[in-house]
């Protein structure tokens, strides 16, 4: 049996319930993995075996090989795991450590908790206040040298994306590595043909709390610290929820695509309403992840709405979309020149309806107007 979401949960950055499959996959790897995947005898052979597997399932969706899939317990922490591990190694080359200014807050706390790094952060589009990264400022940046940069796939806050293969060739020829946030993208957008190291956490496809999964190129020779021979990063691995997150991928890969336009003509809808009601909606409207749209509004708290649209059934979030306190202004939109003080997001979920769009749309006036008075 799986978990119902509310028919107005409209934040699935935040996570979803499992599915029936997925769910069933966790449940009878718990009752299985239950020994030190490392260890000789026959139940640590069995834990081993599911982590492989699990290990070999994402490797099969990313099309490379196993030995360059990781498992982490979340995405801050392959983030950690990645930036710190590429720095120890080519510190000696430069301190300085590129980062674009709308990255995560995971990104910025990573690369700023570096013993002896000098963070540079990379300016943005400022014209059409996309969040985009400023590839003239990123060529400037590697002339003078870096140990690694930190570029985003596309923005989980406001879903633009970010011109990631141009960054790439230009870190590839400078012979600086490039860490790439993918939060937001598996299974709701193209992901990159190349890449140098790549994280994501798997509540982004439908798989559980607690597991994210760190890619490396097979070009590049740099690997993460991992437990003996099992891939998983930093403590005790937990093997059910790799398993439930190889089979949450499993079961959506091949329908995501058709999800994903209907998500973009949703989102669309969204943005001509919000249009109509003078309010401002920050990111790229065409090149940007399909499911995820942010807007500003004046006059109330963010957290208010988000109060009174829950009242209403209605699930948003509010705030920087990796800050847990949603006083704190968001450094996107204050990157990109928008006002930051409050700001709404919504993130499509899986079989997404028009029904939740339109409950959204007709509740959020009046909503507002609550709020607002």
């Amino acid at each position: 049996m799986s978990v119902e979401r509310a028919p107005g949960y409209l934040d699935a950055i935040a996570g979803v319930p499992l599915s029936a499959v997925t769910l069933t996959a966790w449940q009878s790897a718990a009752t299985q993995a239950w020994s030190d995947p490392a260890r000789m005898h026959h139940a640590g052979r069995q834990s081993g075996l599911l982590l492989d597997s699990a290990r070999a399932s994402i490797a099969t969706f990313m099309g490379v090989s196993h030995a360059n899939v990781f498992f982490a317990g979340s995405g801050p922490d392959g983030l950690r795991a990645s930036i710190g591990g590429i720095f120890a190694v080519r510190s000696n080359l430069s301190q300085r450590v590129l980062v674009g200014q709308v990255e995560s807050m995971a990104v910025l706390g990573a690369a700023g908790s570096l013993p002896g790094a000098k963070v540079i952060s990379l300016a943005v589009d400022q014209v059409q206040k996309t969040g985009a990264v400023d590839l003239v400022d990123l060529d400037q940046q590697l002339a003078e040298g870096a140990a690694l940069a930190c570029i985003q796939v596309a923005n989980a806050e406001v879903g633009s994306r970010q011109p990631f293969a141009a960054a790439l060739n230009a870190c590839r020829a400078a012979g600086v590595p490039l860490v790439a946030d993918a939060t937001g993208v598996i299974t709701h957008d193209s992901l990159p043909l190349d890449f140098d190291v790549l994280i994501a956490p798997a509540r982004d496809w439908g798989g559980p709390p607690g597991v994210a999964i760190v890619v490396t190129s097979p070009n590049n020779r740099w690997r993460p610290e991992e437990a003996p021979d099992r891939g998983w990063i930093g403590g005790f691995p937990d093997i059910p929820a790799a398993v439930a997150s190889a089979v949450a991928l499993e079961e959506s890969a091949g329908s995501w695509q058709s999800q994903a336009d209907l998500n973009r003509a949703m989102i669309d809808q969204v943005r001509s309403k919000l249009s109509s009601m003078n309010i401002v909606c920050a990111g790229d409207p065409d090149n940007r992840l399909p499911h995820v749209l942010t807007f500003t509004i004046t006059g109330a708290a963010g957290g208010a709405l988000v109060t009174e649209l829950d009242a209403r059934g209605i699930s948003v979030a509010s705030g920087s979309a990796c800050a847990a306190d949603t006083r704190m202004p968001s450094h996107v939109l204050q990157a990109i020149g928008l006002p930051n003080d409050a700001s709404i997001r919504i993130s499509l979920p899986p079989d997404c309806s028009e029904e939740t769009i339109n409950l959204f749309l007709a509740e959020l006036p009046s909503a507002l107007a609550a709020v607002t008075s």
